[in-house]
């Protein structure tokens, strides 16, 4: 059953999601009206019931229907931004879209016609065309109207009980995902799926349509490549934060992020390989209906639309540019990371703090491992060209490394510090600096315009302790100060990956948290009463719930000085056995606890056994729950140290 009969259907289901419990009610109410007649305290009774179930209902329904969809970015108002507006206006009188009630760009790399509904759908309260930020930077002129047009013309795209019954599927997950627990969830997420499936396909014609209204809006070519180029934005920004953002924050210096994010989508080397992520994701998409290949086919057989585009960059719609865009950058992404800075200087202050921290590892690195070693570059290589080089670095090394990986990993870290520790002595001597590259990494330059790869200069030696003395030579004929160090760096603060709450330890119930750095058991104030009440109440279970946010941005430092706080040290930790079964999971572990352990447990908590190890065992409840990602944290922590043992599957014997 597809179109319109689908979602008449899916119409039905949803007012009869409303109709059911008034029918239910006002039954109550007539048969206990008729009871009263006959049977007084029979019809008390029946009038008592009616108004139990109306309340229960009422509750419920009040839960659901007062999420409201509050609008995000920052708006664009009429007089301020023209020009926008103008788009918007020429897209809605030509397609018979209404118009929004408000334009708003958001940090995101995409765009959307946000909908705040009654009814869960049936009824629009307000529209909000949102547009992030990237796409204006990212796209041209016609490409962000395409972008536009297709968001409004899902409003008008196919019949109006289409438009409706998709509306309403939106309503209803996002209602759904918005939700905190208890009853009501459980009961209204059942709906919602069952809503879904009869409502399932509804939205394929609205896309189709939309697109055509792209095509008329923008021209053909526009509408085409602005699928295509959205998935680049979208793979493109991420990068971009990833590569490039994180300079800002590691020197709190504010970046001109637009036009900075559009010479990095122009660049020459990142144009080809976006494209071809693009091509290979659009080959990949499964459970997409429609496909963008389908979109796309559709769309060039299509008659007309064969306008030129304007290849303008989409924020020459903004007034004023110079001034608007960075106001748009300050109140949505940067706010409090300091003063502008230009990107070429940014990109030199932020490598030369990178440069400085790897000196600092390497001289913690020194300081941790026990040598007779001076922590400068010249008492590094001295130890290496002993053969020191694996004992040197090991203290930085992580602990959960899989023993046939560990030499690697020596080599690849000593090579890192020591060509940061290299490249910051020329940095402080004036003899380089890092120069900016859209194409990847920032370049080291040398003080005369050559490029210096710190890698290929130091790898060979660290490799080869033999080639230590001409790597000597070439650092000296370099002009770098063999005596230069930095301090050591403190080591950084732990960041919580997952909580499970609660957890069985020592015979009592504990919230985990899962670091990168260890594990914290902090005594759990949810007890069984409380979490079955939190199941039963909302508020209650939304209370729980921000409880835990709170210890996941909490310093962990400040956690472990809690009262009954327990430290598990990774580096304490031999071996790791998780057991999963149908009960539920336990994990053990295997501990050195000695003089020289940092792990502060209960000593009710472990089993001592031989070789001085340990053994602690941690077992889920039957109400453990998690907040973020505690699992994929333990495997990382934990590493090769880790074994799992999986009992869930019944034996073939």
């Amino acid at each position: 059953m597809r179109g319109p009969w689908r979602a008449t259907l899916a119409l039905a289901l949803h007012i009869g999601f409303f109709a059911v419990p008034l029918c239910s009610v006002l039954g109550l109410l007539l048969i206990a009206a008729y009871t009263v007649r006959l049977d007084f305290g029979g019809g008390v009774r029946a009038g008592l019931a009616a108004v139990v179930v109306a309340v229960m209902f009422g509750i419920g329904l009040r839960t659901v229907l007062r999420r409201r969809e509050r609008p995000r970015g920052v708006e664009l108002t009429r007089g301020a931004q023209p020009k926008v507006w103008k788009m918007v206006d020429s897209i809605c009188s030509g397609s018979g879209a209404a118009a929004p009630d408000a334009v708003r760009v958001t940090s995101q790399p995409t765009a959307r016609l946000r909908e705040d509904t009654a009814l869960l759908g049936l009824k629009v309260r307000s529209r909000h065309l949102e547009i992030g930020l990237p796409l204006i930077a990212g796209l041209s002129t016609s490409e962000l109207r395409a972008v536009a047009a297709r968001e409004l013309g899902r409003t008008v795209g196919a019949g109006k009980f289409v438009v409706l019954a998709d509306r309403i599927d939106t309503s209803v997950r996002r209602t759904a995902t918005g939700l905190t627990g208890g009853p009501v969830k459980w009961l209204f997420t059942g709906y919602a799926r069952t809503y879904s499936a009869v409502a399932a396909g509804v939205g394929d014609k609205l896309w189709f349509g939309a697109d055509t209204i792209a095509v008329k809006a923008a021209g053909k070519r526009a509408a085409v490549t602005s699928l295509r180029k959205m998935k680049a934005v979208e793979f493109g920004w991420r990068d971009y934060a990833e590569q490039y953002l994180s300079m800002a924050t590691k020197v709190e210096h504010t970046p001109d992020l637009l036009l900075g994010f559009r010479a990095f989508m122009d660049h020459p080397e990142r144009k080809p390989q976006l494209a071809e992520r693009v091509k290979e994701s659009l080959a990949e998409e499964r459970d997409v209906h429609p496909s963008t290949r389908e979109r796309v086919e559709a769309m060039k057989r299509l008659r007309g639309g064969d306008r030129e585009p304007e290849e303008a960059p989409a924020f020459a719609l903004l007034r004023e540019p110079r001034k608007s865009v960075p106001e748009l950058e300050d109140r949505l992404l940067v706010d409090g990371l300091g003063p502008r800075l230009p990107w070429p200087d940014l990109a030199r202050k932020a490598g030369a703090a990178e440069v400085a921290r790897q000196a600092g590892l390497l001289s913690s690195a020194v300081q941790q491992s026990g040598l007779e070693c001076p922590p400068a570059i010249g008492g590094v290589l001295a130890a290496i060209h002993r053969g020191e080089g694996a004992d040197l670095i090991n203290p930085v090394l992580n602990p959960g490394l899989s023993p046939e990986l560990v030499d690697e990993a020596a080599v690849d870290t000593l090579t890192e510090l020591l060509g940061g520790a290299v490249v910051d002595a020329l940095v402080c001597a004036g003899r380089a600096q890092h120069e900016l590259d859209w194409a990847g990494e920032s370049v080291v330059r040398l003080s005369g315009g050559r490029p210096l790869d710190p890698d290929r200069l130091v790898r060979p030696a660290v490799a080869d302790p033999r080639l230590v003395p001409g790597l000597h030579r070439a650092l000296v004929d370099l002009g770098v100060p063999l005596q230069h160090s930095r301090e050591p760096v403190a080591e950084p603060e732990p960041s919580v990956s997952g909580i499970v709450s609660p957890v069985q330890y020592a015979g009592e119930r504990y919230d985990l948290l899962v670091t990168d750095r260890g594990l914290v058991f902090l005594p759990s104030s949810a007890s069984t009463a409380r979490r079955l009440l939190a199941g039963a109440s909302a508020r209650m279970w939304q209370s729980e719930l921000e409880e835990l946010d709170e210890l996941m941005v909490a310093p962990v430092d400040r956690l472990r000085d809690r009262d009954g706080a327990q430290w598990v040290d990774s580096r304490d930790v031999a071996a790791t056995t998780l057991v999963q079964d149908r009960s539920g999971w336990s994990l053990k572990l295997e501990l050195y606890l000695d003089d020289a352990s940092s792990s502060t447990v209960r000593s009710d908590a472990v089993v001592h056994g031989e070789d001085d190890v340990a053994e602690l065992e941690v077992r889920s409840t039957a109400d453990t729950d998690e907040r973020g990602d505690p699992y994929s944290g333990l495997d990382e922590l934990m590493g090769a140290r880790m074994r799992v043992d999986d009992r869930r599957e019944p034996s073939d014997e």
